[in-house]
């Protein structure tokens, strides 16, 4: 929007000039050349330009995307007030910084795109790089798809790190954040991989083949349960543990405390304390 805005004098002059030029005296043609080189390096930068401009505006969320943060996000609610703030902002940040694409629909809608970018902003919370500018394309289709990576199973979501890509299927990512307690998340669920994708030199814990009887204990979803609502064939479980660690804190730090502890430096933050700062500020993640 801003760089718009900036190229609509630079049309209007280098129109002038043209219009000078056919009517008036043909050496005015050479005053069109700024106004169009000036045009052509709004283009150019127009991404870093229109970035700078929304970190010191950022668009105001819609009042139903509110609404949702406000009735469905445990997460958001017990947040404190400066805290809900700076939550919305990133909110309102990514969906202006990534790129949304429907697959099988018209057109992504609003309540969709915030979903996802929800959970993205919960998994980045308390660091300072809140984008994960490494997977900048998002994918919807509104039913299960197949895909080159798995041609065979209709499932739910996935990321492809070769592209930068995150694909969701709406069918199964709108429940999970409008009922956190009867659906699986998939999309904390693919966004706590592209975390793990985008910061590999960060230490994540090695975890059991006997974890999956404690995040059932957790949150009643047995390891074939979630299988079978992502339907593919090998999960790994951390970003399952990851899943639950923000959408089961409680319960997550009472069945598992060094886990959560680990979680909570990792993500510096602490869910059960209104996602808290552990480190007592805003980090970079290397």
């Amino acid at each position: 929007m801003p760089v718009r805005i900036l190229t609509i004098p630079l049309i209007l002059i280098a129109l002038g000039f043209l219009y000078l030029t056919w009517e008036v005296d043909p050496g005015y043609s050479i005053y069109i050349v700024p106004p169009v080189i000036g045009m052509a390096l709004l283009y150019v930068f127009s991404p870093q330009i229109n970035w700078w401009w929304y970190q010191r505006h950022p668009p105001e969320l819609k009042p139903k995307i509110r609404m949702l943060l406000e009735r469905f996000l445990p997460y958001y609610i017990q947040l404190a007030d400066p805290e809900k703030g700076r939550f919305r902002k990133r909110l309102a940040l990514y969906m202006e910084a990534n790129d949304f694409k429907a697959q099988g629909m018209e057109t992504v809608p609003d309540d969709l795109k915030a979903v996802a970018a929800a959970c993205a902003v919960q998994i980045t919370f308390g660091h300072k790089d809140f984008l994960l500018s490494k997977f900048e394309n998002l994918i919807f289709y509104p039913h299960p798809f197949p895909s080159p990576q798995y041609p065979e199973n209709f499932h739910a979501s996935e990321i492809f790190e070769e592209d930068g890509v995150i694909i969701f299927s709406a069918e199964q990512l709108m429940p999970g954040f409008l009922q956190p307690f009867q659906y699986y998340n998939i999309g904390l669920h693919e966004y706590a991989k592209a975390f793990m994708a985008s910061f590999p030199a960060m230490s994540y814990p090695q975890l059991p083949e006997t974890i999956w009887g404690s995040l059932q204990g957790i949150s009643g979803y047995s390891k074939a349960a979630i299988h079978q609502w992502i339907n593919l064939k090998e999960i790994d479980p951390q970003p399952v543990a990851i899943v639950h660690f923000f959408t089961y804190p409680q319960a997550f730090q009472r069945a598992l405390p060094e886990l959560y502890a680990e979680y909570s430096r990792i993500f510096n933050q602490s869910p059960v304390n209104g996602a808290e700062p552990v480190l007592g500020k805003l980090v970079h993640v290397y």
